[in-house]
């Protein structure tokens, strides 16, 4: 098989793979917003986090005080959710660590009480 073709079918998976977890990517965000992300502030920098912006610019964004963005990037830390990439002035980059989220939501208490989901 040649490059192209290649490319071709490992395309076709991932968006296979795609439709198949759409439900659970969606059960993970709303088990985020729930429990982590419970404020506007705090969603917003969730959502900008990216590997190359400090928790100075995450507190911008989010309009929030510096020191309340670099507690939350410290909370982020401290579950293991996000993961350390670098520095940016006296901020921290980070970025999110997606093997950890979907362990800290397979974690969460009562998960494995729930139903299967439907095929």
């Amino acid at each position: 098989m040649d490059e192209p073709d290649l490319l071709v079918v490992l395309r076709s998976i991932d968006r296979r793979l795609a439709l198949l977890t759409g439900k659970e990517e969606r059960d993970v965000q709303r088990a985020l917003n729930a429990e982590i992300l419970t404020t506007p502030a705090r969603l917003a920098m969730w959502e900008a986090i990216d590997g190359q912006t400090g928790s100075p610019e995450l507190g911008r964004i989010a309009k929030v005080s510096e020191r309340a963005a670099q507690l939350f990037v410290k909370e982020l830390l401290d579950a293991g959710l996000v993961r350390a990439v670098g520095t940016a002035g006296r901020g921290q980059l980070v970025a999110r660590n997606d093997d950890a989220i979907v362990q800290w939501y397979l974690a969460r208490p009562g998960y494995l009480a729930r139903p299967a989901p439907e095929a």
